[in-house]
């Protein structure tokens, strides 16, 4: 018994040995980025500008390692104010004979159009959380190729409880029978899309979305969180000048009352310069238009539209320009509201 049990745990110390030596032997791959930002906003109860100003956003680092099929991936942000925390952090396995890819840890949410490039404001899907979501939880992710002109793909996730207390104010109804929101747990997320290309002409991507969940409430019982949504993208390659057009649509219920039930439209055109166009030290431009609206099911509550203008200006030795107008549109109000300019400045390392 003695030799079998000294035998397992010789096997064992090799074996872990030879795992060590493996991940010695891979390269872990160390990169991030620093971010400053400039900003000019718009005092809505004073009717003035206020003061600009000139502050470090993010600094963003990136750890990467993969020995074999599995890997890890941590993106930390530290900001100003002590602003520091995980951004994304998970350990991945490859499925064998590309079946996909599991996630574990701080992952993200599959669920609608994940990122539309916009950097500050992102609009109203990012507002609502039902886009650039991260918690903590497990994910799967999968593409497959059925022929040259079709492509399926599909993600799915169990979220255990989002990844901070920020994001709860999306949930947060004002309405005196609709509680603060306090936490969201136990979240079943998933999209499945097709991706069809037509040679060199069109590319079309469409979409569709689930997510449930769990909502906790002060001194309440816990609300049921449903958002169903579709969601389409056009990329128009025969043009001189490439072009891109999204749009989705969410229909979402937070709560049993009307007040916190709705539908989120959102829409963008991205306009990119052609493929060798430089001008000085610009290597690409990219100029998007954004247009989310929030409409709730509720007669009382107002709607609101997010207009937001970005061009991104891509530099050599990966430096990113990102300038920014924006404002908002509230039903019953005169002009535009949180209006403001901002100017993002990345250098990717």
């Amino acid at each position: 018994m003695r030799k079998i049990i000294f035998t397992l745990l010789v096997v064992m110390m090799v074996f872990t040995l030879g795992i060590m030596e493996s991940f010695a032997q891979e390269e872990t791959v160390f990169s991030g980025n620093l971010r400053m930002g400039y900003k000019k906003l718009y005092n809505d109860a004073a009717e003035e500008w206020m003061d600009d100003g000139l502050s470090l956003h993010f600094l963003e680092l990136w750890v990467r390692k993969q020995v074999g099929d599995f890997g890890i991936f941590v993106n930390q942000r530290i900001g100003d104010a002590n602003n520091n925390y995980l951004w994304e952090g998970q350990i991945y396995y490859n499925i064998p004979n590309s079946l996909g890819k599991l996630n574990i840890g701080l992952v993200r949410v599959p669920f609608g159009i994940y990122a539309n490039g916009l950097y500050y404001p992102k609009g109203i899907l990012y507002d609502k959380n039902w886009m650039w979501d991260r918690d903590y939880g497990i994910t799967y992710e999968g593409k497959f190729q059925l022929s040259d002109t079709l492509g399926i793909d599909a993600a799915a996730g169990f979220l255990t409880n989002q990844n901070g207390s920020g994001e709860l104010g999306a949930f947060t109804v004002e309405h005196p029978d609709c509680a603060p929101c306090t936490g969201e747990n136990n979240n079943i997320s998933g999209r499945v899309g097709a991706d069809i290309t037509m040679e060199d002409a069109l590319a079309l991507k469409v979409g569709g979305s689930v997510q449930t969940g769990k909502l906790m409430r002060e001194d309440a019982e816990d609300d049921t969180k449903l958002g169903i949504a579709g969601d389409v993208t056009v990329d128009l390659n025969m043009l001189p000048v490439p072009v891109s057009v999204w749009g989705e649509f969410v229909n979402y219920s937070l709560a049993d009352i009307d007040a916190a039930k709705g539908n989120i439209l959102g829409a963008q055109l991205n306009i990119t310069s052609p493929a060798g166009m430089e001008i000085g030290p610009i290597g690409k431009m990219i100029l998007s238009l954004h247009l989310s609206q929030d409409m709730p099911k509720d007669d009382a509550l107002s709607s609101k539209t997010a207009l937001i203008g970005q061009l991104r200006l891509i530099m050599h030795k990966n430096f990113n320009i990102f300038a920014q107008v924006f404002g908002n549109s509230v039903e019953g109000a005169d002009g535009l509201l949180d209006k403001g300019v901002r100017v993002w400045l990345m250098y990717i390392f």
